[in-house]
């Protein structure tokens, strides 16, 4: 009996070894489990008071997490940290390089990390592309800005020259409102001598004309080469005019040489509304500006187109030129002739060059002898002494003219027919009142080897202003618009110690935790009966039923049900299980001692 007690103790007693040795296991593995997230918990926490490890270079470029917060009240730990991303670190750059303003507006709290990180490269994106639709615009904007300097120079030129044809018009205006000045044209103009395309020429004292085969030959020579006298034979010369009356005559004077030209066939041109039959006019030669003091001359049969001179410039100097002497008479039907002494003959003294070129100082004038300047408002010509003419370059506006006199839109532009065909065709023109008096025209300055030449035309066209019309516009000035660059900080907020909710389910009862399974106690064996009375055996059974009752109370009372747990709680449920499994063997080896007993 005494040795099974001893097999039954020493179970019990094996019994809970293995079971305080398999809790020691267990509490072994939960904390091994629990090893990586005290980690992560400690990384965390370290985090939260600002001395974080230090993280990768990958890490830090996108996206980085910086503390900025930290609140702590109770078991509760509130954390607030700024999430940058290098992606949008490197768009504000390239804006402020491309001298964009970059603005930051408050900052905007995301969900997570992944969400500020992924906010942060959206922003990023939209300013890379604002910077490039920027550079993009500054390359047009170059391109439009130096088409808007071309377009402004040439507003600036037409802009100056409205101006002046404007306030040449006004003035003009003023004249005729008045009837004085260049008013008169139209108020106090009794000539009418614009153009006789059917006129035809007599000519007395010509003893040189030049041969219709010659002049065939050098009609193909540049303009000025056509008077360069160098370039004539004698033999090119004939004493008898080959030319028919409405032919232009082209024929060589001397200096001191006059010549009569009588123009008749006279049909559109009147004085005082009385017809003009016949018009004589002389040409007197008084100098030139070859050695051999001759000038090549080619005579309009339309008196309205005058005359064309030059010589080849001989010596250098400038200081030689073409002067003729010129007298007009006209006559009536009767043949008698015309008294000019009411004023009201205004001729025009029109296209009168002044150039300041690579080729000398070429200047056109005339002077009126006891007939009457009548300036005209705008024009480059005016009175010097006795002399008309521009004082300044007025051919070209690179020298200071308001018009160019070349072109076909040229102040200078005449048409065919001798008229001319440009509005500002009064910027090279005066006028005068002629009374019927000599007066004479002259041109030099021209560099030496350049032939020195003049087409001089007067009659009764008169070149007044106009009006301009509309005034330019100025062009638009391009702009560059600058867009608008905003960026915001991402933060995200953490809270720690407050477990998560769980949503109940009214339909869903909260399953029970389970029980732990109750330890096996190790079964005494069943002891031999002995040859002792029922009554006593009866008694003992009793006693050995009553002790397994008292075994079940304690241990019922010992256990309370507990959900799962892990570290120091997990620790403590296992240690309730040692007392009971104690509180076991010590039941058992009092049984055994009363049976014993």
């Amino acid at each position: 009996m005494k040795s099974k007690t001893a097999r039954i103790t020493l179970l019990s007693g094996l019994t809970l070894a293995a079971f305080v040795g398999t809790t020691n296991v267990l509490a072994e593995d939960a904390a091994a489990s629990q090893a990586p997230s005290t980690a992560a918990n400690t990384a965390v926490n370290s985090s939260s008071a600002g001395t974080a490890p230090a993280a990768t270079s990958q890490q830090a470029q996108s996206p980085s997490v910086t503390v900025t917060k930290t609140e702590t009240v109770g078991n509760t730990t509130v954390t607030t940290s700024d999430v940058a991303s290098q992606e949008l670190e490197d768009a504000k750059a390239a804006a402020q390089n491309a001298n964009l303003t970059v603005t930051e507006t408050p900052a905007v709290e995301q969900p997570s990390v992944a969400a500020a990180d992924a906010d942060n490269k959206a922003q990023a994106q939209k300013i890379n592309q604002a910077v490039a639709d920027y550079d993009k615009a500054k390359t047009q904007y170059a391109q439009e800005q130096n088409q808007y300097q071309q377009d402004l120079a040439s507003y600036n030129a037409q802009k100056s020259e409205y101006d002046a044809k404007k306030q040449a018009y006004d003035d003009y205006q003023q004249q005729v409102s008045s009837g004085q000045g260049a008013g008169r044209v139209e108020r106090a103009q009794g000539l009418i001598f614009e153009n006789e395309p059917k006129a035809t020429v007599t000519i007395q004292g010509v003893t040189d004309y030049l041969d219709k085969a010659a002049r065939a030959a050098h009609q193909t020579d540049d303009i000025l080469e056509q008077f360069n006298t160098d370039k004539y034979a004698d033999s090119e010369f004939t004493l008898n005019n080959p030319y028919d009356p409405n032919e232009d005559t082209w024929f060589k004077m001397a200096v001191g040489d006059t010549i009569a030209v009588t123009y008749e066939n006279i049909v559109n041109s009147s004085y005082n509304k009385q017809k003009i039959s016949k018009i004589v006019t002389t040409y007197k030669l008084n100098s030139s500006t070859n050695n051999d003091g001759t000038a090549i001359v080619e005579l309009f049969h339309d008196p309205t187109k005058t005359i064309f001179i030059g010589a080849q410039t001989s010596n250098a100097g400038r200081n030689d030129k073409i002067s003729v002497t010129m007298q007009i008479t006209f006559y009536d039907e009767n043949g008698n002739a015309i008294d000019l002494s009411d004023n009201r003959s205004i001729m025009s003294l029109s296209s009168l060059n002044h150039w300041t070129a690579d080729y000398g100082d070429h200047v056109e004038k005339v002077e009126l002898g006891n007939n009457e300047f009548i300036q005209i408002p705008g024009s480059s010509i005016s009175l010097h002494g006795n002399e008309i003419y521009s004082i300044n370059d007025n051919q070209y506006k690179d020298n200071g003219a308001t018009f160019d006199g070349d072109g076909d839109d040229g102040w200078d532009a005449v048409n065919a027919d001798g008229d001319p065909r440009s509005a500002t065709a009064y910027y090279g023109a005066g006028a005068m009142t002629y009374k019927g008096e000599p007066f004479t025209f002259t041109v030099g300055g021209n560099d030496q080897g350049l032939p020195t030449s003049i087409w001089f035309a007067t009659n009764s066209t008169v070149a007044v202003p106009e009006n301009p019309g509309e005034e330019p516009q100025k062009p638009s000035e391009p702009k560059l618009e600058k867009p608008t660059v905003v960026w915001h900080k991402n933060f995200v907020v953490e809270t720690q110690g407050i477990p998560p909710e769980v949503p109940e389910d009214p339909e869903s009862p909260t399953p029970e935790p389970p029980m732990p399974p109750s330890p096996q106690t190790p079964q005494p064996p069943t002891p031999p009966r002995a040859e002792r009375p029922s009554v006593m055996v009866s008694a003992k059974s009793r006693q050995f039923r009553q002790a397994r009752k008292d075994e079940t109370r304690v241990r019922e009372r010992s256990y309370q049900p507990t959900l799962p747990q892990t570290g120091d709680d997990q620790h403590k449920g296992l240690s309730a299980i040692g007392l009971v499994s104690a509180a076991f063997a010590a039941a058992t080896l009092l049984v055994a001692k009363k049976r014993e007993e």
